[in-house]
């Protein structure tokens, strides 16, 4: 389904193209106070309608921002999200400029109008972005080297996203940002499961003090060629010769820490499962590891001498049954 189209800020606001900074102001504490979640809580479209006034204003208090959004409107890369697989994750709301969030709704709900609030310093943004890992490195743990694109005010136009012209910027194409690659260190717990968010302290954006937000990487984990992991167990294909299976066998079986050796029983038919306890992923909490499971596969010889064709059909001469024999169509 396509998104919806972007609502015109002014509409947003329910103001007119030429509403002075005070009438914005006004509009947007009338709609905040009527569409903040905590006065709607578990209210989606609520949370939504916040969301979207809260960017307006956003816009339309800056006046470098609402010139430039006069002459661009959202093709001047309002709302975008950011670049290189990052997103960014709000920590405090917008910069209303008179004091905190909650001072501000407490302000709101009790009707107290113009009082003094002081202006709370507030931690920077948080940044998210994916992890690569081989199930190699999610079994043993890892500690990897990234390079991070970490958005930036840009130095050209000091974030504003305008030429001293008024024209967009060509460092950042009007965007007020641009990226700057951070080296980092990761260290990566053993076990640790597709999807786990491993955490980087002041890692992310600045805030107003200096203080910065986090980091989150989301692990992401290849598939691997021999191995599938279900939560913590492992599972895989084993082939073994047509005699092991009939006679029974001591086998070496591929783990993620080397070969191991296993006792196939007598008679064991394709499909069989044989576990290996222990043998799995480490579990991240609790301690110990899951099993590993091996679906038996009887793998045919090939390229027989004319003296092994002569034994296979003597075998085959003695044990003259049929596996098919009680087969029904």
């Amino acid at each position: 389904m396509a998104d919806s189209p972007r609502r015109d800020y002014y509409e947003v606001l329910g103001v007119g193209r030429d509403a002075d900074e005070k009438e914005i102001k006004r509009a947007f504490r009338r709609l905040a106070r009527k569409y903040h979640p905590d006065v709607n809580p578990g209210n989606k479209e609520a949370e939504r309608r916040f969301k979207e006034i809260s960017e307006a204003y956003e816009v339309l208090r800056n006046p470098e921002k609402r010139a430039r959004y006069d002459r661009e409107g959202h093709l001047g890369g309002f709302g975008a999200p950011p670049q290189g697989g990052f997103r960014w994750q709000a920590t405090a709301g917008p910069d209303f400029g008179f004091g905190g969030l909650d001072d501000w709704l407490e302000e709101l709900l009790s009707g107290r109008r113009g009082a003094r609030t002081r202006t709370r310093p507030r931690r920077g943004e948080d940044l998210q972005a994916n992890l690569d890992l081989t199930l190699e490195e999610a079994y043993h743990g890892a500690t990897k080297q990234i390079a991070v694109p970490i958005p930036q005010p840009c130095p050209a136009c000091r974030g504003g996203g305008l030429t001293d012209q008024g024209a967009p910027c060509p460092s950042c194409g009007g965007r007020g940002r641009s990226e700057q690659l951070k080296n980092l260190e990761v260290k990566v717990p053993a076990g640790v499961h597709a999807g786990a968010r491993i955490r980087l302290a002041g890692q992310g954006l600045p805030g107003s003090t200096g203080e910065r937000g986090d980091l989150y990487l989301i692990a992401r984990i290849a598939p691997h060629p021999f191995f599938e992991r279900r939560g913590d167990d492992l599972y895989c294909e084993l082939p073994v010769a047509f005699w092991e299976a009939a006679l029974g066998a001591e086998i070496d079986v591929p783990t993620l820490n080397g070969r191991v050796k296993a006792k196939l029983p007598p008679e064991t038919s394709s499909g069989r499962q044989l576990r290996l306890a222990g043998k799995g992923m480490p579990r991240v909490r609790g301690g110990g590891r899951g099993d590993l499971y091996c679906r038996i596969k009887i793998v045919a010889p090939k390229n027989l001498t004319r003296e092994e064709k002569e034994l296979i059909e003597r075998l085959g001469r003695m044990r003259r049954e049929s596996p098919r024999a009680n087969l029904r169509a």
